[in-house]
């Protein structure tokens, strides 16, 4: 800097000063700048939702759904010729018949998987809700009053229900296809990113 002043005109002088300035007024804005770049760091977006799915949202959802489920249980642990059907919500002879169920209040679709043998006790039933029902509660009407004893001389040993998302499903029938349904039921929902509640469970006289 010194042997450059020497040999420097006074044109170079204020050049020189300019060239100062300049890189005074870059500093300050650098400064400027990185203040706010510490502001901005500090993030107002919203954490992604992480609930994931909370309904099937038709009858084929629902057939997929069933086909995995059976897909990855034992074929001996199943009945024979099991069909999956959808129900009618506005009879109410048939909903009480497969479900217990005589307020459809929250419902929007309700799906029954059994055995076209009718001395199977066999029954897994989906129901999807709207988006305010009370889940839960529907859950707790269906098991209290579903009808383990529907068929003719046969009883379903053990129920089980969960919720997926705000779905209901249930399963009745004998001890080992219960479990062995729910647990692929609970693995097909989580595959789906669905919310899965506890398991109730309830064992009827046979």
């Amino acid at each position: 800097m010194k042997c450059f002043m020497k040999r420097g005109t006074i044109g170079n002088k204020v050049g020189i000063a300019a060239v100062a300035m300049a890189l005074s007024m870059t500093m300050l804005t650098g400064c400027g700048n990185s203040a706010d770049r510490n502001s901005d760091e500090v993030s107002t977006e919203a954490a992604p939702d992480s609930a994931g799915m909370v309904h099937l949202e038709n009858v084929d959802e629902v057939s997929a759904f069933f086909d995995e489920v059976y897909g990855g249980v034992a074929e001996d642990l199943l009945p024979m010729e099991v069909m999956t059907n959808e129900l009618d919500i506005n009879d109410n002879d048939m909903m009480s018949y497969h479900t217990g169920l005589t307020d459809t209040t929250g419902i929007a679709g309700v799906y029954l998987s059994e055995s076209m043998m009718t001395s199977t006790a066999y029954s897994a039933v989906y129901i999807r809700t709207t988006d305010d029902a009370d889940a839960e509660s529907i859950r707790q009407q269906l098991m209290e009053k579903i009808n383990p004893a529907k068929w003719i001389c046969v009883t379903a040993e053990k129920q089980s229900s969960a919720l997926f998302g705000n779905d209901i499903f249930f399963v009745m029938g004998h001890q080992d296809t219960v479990d062995a349904v729910m647990d692929k039921a609970v693995a097909a929902a989580q595959a789906r990113e669905m919310k899965t509640s506890d398991t109730v469970e309830k064992t009827n006289p046979i």
